[in-house]
């Protein structure tokens, strides 16, 4: 079988959006199928691994178009170059973000009308050439989109149009159902961006996303087949076991990835930590290894726990998960709201498989929180005193040497290459449809 993955984000390219992609073109790669991506070479970290023949990438140009607006908006820019930094927006889910200026305003205006469906729009210029000439020359038999961003879904619905492909839209996030979409966007965005979705999919053979929460919100907008492929985890990745870097009695709580001000926040966990006795606060650290910014020192400040957390630059993919391993809690941040429900990131499945007691704050009746609370994985909370409770219960364990791995048992059936076997079945079944399709449009008609 002939599968053509179009995707903006794949390896080297070291973001979040190109692992799954390039882990099911390796899982593709090995198991037979002639495969081929469609993506960028655009991404300042280059160092996620790519597993697949480099002649099998085609890394297409990306200009994103000039901004105007800089120039426009100057005046407004030196006006408010005299406010107060203050204006920041405050990391607190109690905070309220600031009045927004004249030139704010017009960002948003101006940006939403010429990102549609999205920011990276203007790669359809050089994918959608890029796409024809390979289709013609190659021939797919089945095209895998993923997303976001959004604009994949518009090539890979273009080419499987003009060239008769079934092909296959994988929402790695939801759009108009996202649950922090409306933040940044103007009012007058969401029944164009749910039109825009609609007639994107319209044509797809079967939806993908990664939350049963988030399929049956597709099955119900698009009124389409919606299926489940987590993210899950890819072993080759992590060392072979974990290595502590120490022995002594500080127990060792580490947060991989980036902080999203409003909807990732720790405040519980460092009240909880603030609750503590003097001397079980000192053997408390906090690591922060990503893109958090300097709200969350500002945070710990407001707590008075400082001395516990530290904050550290982002590290390539592999070194991220080798610390995972080396951690004793693993936190998990989400946002506390049942719009958040059916969220599911990938990061939960690999600190599934580091075997590492996870702390998950957010919403506690959400897709994560069951899978955590169903596997005996960790402690969902959002109370300090809870957290309190069971940071106590920790730091005793980890004093008596007593603060062992999680059963495997946490992680079972959830690697990538399970959940990719489900993606292979689905890609057989929309080719036989579309085969019988074929066959009973080219059958002859009744005299």
């Amino acid at each position: 079988m002939k599968v053509l993955i179009v995707s903006f984000w794949f390896p080297p390219a070291n973001v979040v959006g190109a692992i799954r992609v390039g882990k099911l073109a390796r899982y593709l790669d090995q198991h037979g199928y002639d495969v081929r991506i469609l993506t960028t070479e655009l991404g300042d970290d280059r160092s996620l691994p790519l597993e697949i023949p480099r002649e099998k990438v085609i890394y297409t140009d990306y200009w994103q178009r000039r901004d105007r607006l800089a120039l426009l908006s100057r005046p407004l820019r030196r006006r408010s170059a005299v406010a107060p930094s203050a204006s920041r927006e405050a990391f607190s889910l109690e905070g309220k973000p600031p009045r927004k200026s004249a030139r704010d305003w017009l960002q948003r205006q101006y940006y939403a009308v010429i990102h549609i469906p999205d920011i990276r729009s203007d790669w359809t210029k050089t994918a959608l050439p890029a796409g024809r000439r390979l289709v013609e020359n190659w021939g797919p038999d089945i095209i895998f989109a993923s997303a976001p961003p959004f604009t994949g879904l518009v090539v890979a619905g273009r080419l499987g149009r003009a060239f008769k492909i079934p092909w296959v839209a994988d929402f790695r996030d939801l759009w108009v159902d996202n649950p922090y979409y409306g933040h940044s966007e103007p009012v007058w965005r969401w029944p164009v961006d749910a039109t825009i979705e609609r007639l994107m999919v319209r044509d797809a053979a079967v939806l993908i996303t990664v939350s049963p929460v988030w399929a049956e919100q597709l099955r119900r907008r698009h009124n389409k087949p919606a299926e489940v492929v987590y993210n899950g985890y890819a072993e080759e990745d992590f060392p072979g076991s974990p290595l502590l870097e120490d022995q002594d009695e500080v127990l060792r709580i580490r947060y991989t990835g980036s902080i999203y001000q409003r909807f990732r926040d720790p405040s519980a966990l460092f009240a909880a930590i603030a609750l503590l006795e003097r001397t079980l606060r000192n053997r408390v650290s906090v690591e922060f290894i990503g893109d958090t910014g300097d709200e969350i020192l500002t945070l710990a400040e407001r707590y008075r726990v400082s001395d516990c957390v530290i904050v550290r630059p982002p590290v390539p993919y592999r070194c991220a998960l080798k610390l995972q391993m080396n951690s004793d809690i693993l936190l998990l941040l989400q946002w506390s709201n049942q719009a958040d429900e059916g969220n599911l990131p990938g990061k939960i499945f690999e600190y599934l498989y580091a075997r590492r007691p996870i702390l998950l704050i957010g919403y506690e009746h959400g897709a994560a929180a069951r899978l955590i609370r169903e596997r005996g994985a960790g402690l969902v909370s959002n109370s300090p005193e809870s957290i309190r409770d069971q940071l106590q219960i920790w730091l005793a364990q980890k004093r008596s040497c007593a603060l062992k791995q999680l059963d495997p048992s946490v992680s079972r059936g959830l690697s990538r290459d399970q959940q990719f076997r489900k993606l292979e079945r689905i890609f057989a079944d929309v080719l036989r449809r579309h085969d019988r399709m074929r066959e009973r449009s080219a059958a002859p008609g009744d005299e």
